[in-house]
């Protein structure tokens, strides 16, 4: 190998198989590059580019990382950390991201990359999934610049698309019974228990006999697990829950189960019989909705709503605790009974201060008055005789 032709002791270039290389330090770490050139005046051009991007404070990047890379660093960090939307997060890179933006080297990303992305996707899903996916490229590359030494320049601008009103279906009551005597018997417990305490539906299926305590007329949940969303540590057992939670036959060690094994999908049957019940459209996750709005009608402290359904944000909270326009007549009616109230009080006060102005002044005939039939006061009094006055 030829001997290396140095620059100033700022670096080197180096012919490698008839292909000139260059190799200089960046942050404290030894780089080596192909200058890609069989030409000794390009290749030190190329050199003195690298070190003047050094000497301006950029970062020099490698080359070979890929966006693959950085999504492993994100779903890393999720596992460390004990994120409870990892799980999700690895599904979403795995099946919809790598195959996408997975190959492209990651200081190479472009806006035309990421508008042809949001293009493709805006074709299956909805905005706000769409906002979701450029979220955890926008961490990945976060993650990639925090690294010492950086694995990325700079972290690309994910524009937020606008996303619709969140959805407000909820069950009326006068659809749950309708709708309860028409799902099958296996579902009709897990009806119940969601429409109650509005749990999510995975959280609902993973129940066990052992977790239910009807002494205690609660439900032991497992909480908060690793890769998975948050559960409350325990759920109230009342209303319709208790009488079929007792009516409910123990064939499996799941509590919602078709004989001896675990629900998992009753999709169709959901459907079918929602259909019959003049609820069509109705999800299942519209039943946590209608919990949350119950219990707080009902008057739970909203703390207390959140540790029952597993809320961990009084953000989402919000978009689960809808208002109607039930909620606003009664608004309406609990502040005219206040008004009432309180108008009705004062005009009591302001009744009784007209009253005692109007009324005529008695004159006390006890009280010493002059001629005019004013006051006497005690310096405008006559001396007393001395036989008044005992002296």
């Amino acid at each position: 190998m030829p001997a290396k032709r140095k620059i100033a002791g700022r670096g080197s270039i180096y012919l490698r198989k008839g292909w000139w290389w260059c190799d200089y330090t960046s942050g404290g770490v030894r780089r080596r590059e192909s200058c890609k050139t069989k030409v000794r005046e390009e290749a030190l051009a190329f050199l003195q580019r690298r070190l003047g991007k050094l000497a301006s404070g950029e970062f020099l990047t490698p080359e070979r990382v890929r966006i693959r890379d950085l999504f492993q660093l994100l779903l890393d960090d999720y596992d460390v950390r004990g994120v409870a939307q990892g799980y999700i997060a690895s599904l979403k890179v795995k099946s919809i991201l790598n195959p996408a933006l997975g190959d492209i080297k990651a200081n190479r990303l472009t806006t035309a990359h990421i508008n042809q992305y949001i293009q493709r996707r805006a074709k299956v899903v909805k905005p706000g999934t769409i906002n979701r996916e450029l979220g955890l490229l926008h961490r990945a590359f976060q993650l990639g610049y925090q690294q010492d030494p950086p694995l990325v320049g700079r972290v690309p601008h994910m524009p937020k698309l606008a996303e619709g009103e969140p959805r407000k279906g909820f069950l009326k009551p006068e659809h749950y019974r309708k709708l309860l005597a028409v799902l099958p018997e296996e579902l009709k417990l897990l009806f119940v228990v969601a429409y109650h305490v509005g749990l999510r539906k995975g959280a609902l299926l993973r129940i066990k006999w052992e977790q239910v305590d009807m002494d205690a007329s609660c439900i032991w949940m497992e909480g908060k697990r690793a890769n998975r969303k948050p559960e409350p540590i325990a759920v109230p057992v009342y209303g319709d829950m208790r009488t079929y939670l007792e009516r409910q036959p123990r064939t499996s060690e799941f509590i919602f189960a078709r004989g001896a094994r675990q629900i998992r999908d009753f999709r169709a049957s959901w459907n079918l019989a929602c259909q019959e019940a003049g609820v069509p459209g109705l999800l299942f996750h519209d039943l946590r909705r209608t919990a949350v709005r119950n219990l707080r009608r009902a008057g739970v402290a909203e703390s207390v709503i959140m540790k029952i359904t597993g809320h961990r944000t009084r953000g989402v909270f919000e978009r689960y605790n809808i208002t109607d326009q039930t909620d606003i007549r009664e608004a309406g009616r609990a502040a005219e009974a206040f008004l009432s109230h309180e108008h009705g009080e004062t005009t009591s006060q302001i009744t009784s201060q007209t009253k005692s102005k109007a009324e005529p002044h008695v004159r006390n005939e006890n009280v010493p008055q002059n001629k005019k039939g004013r006051r006497i006061n005690k310096f405008e009094r006559p001396l007393q005789s001395g036989a008044e006055s005992g002296t």
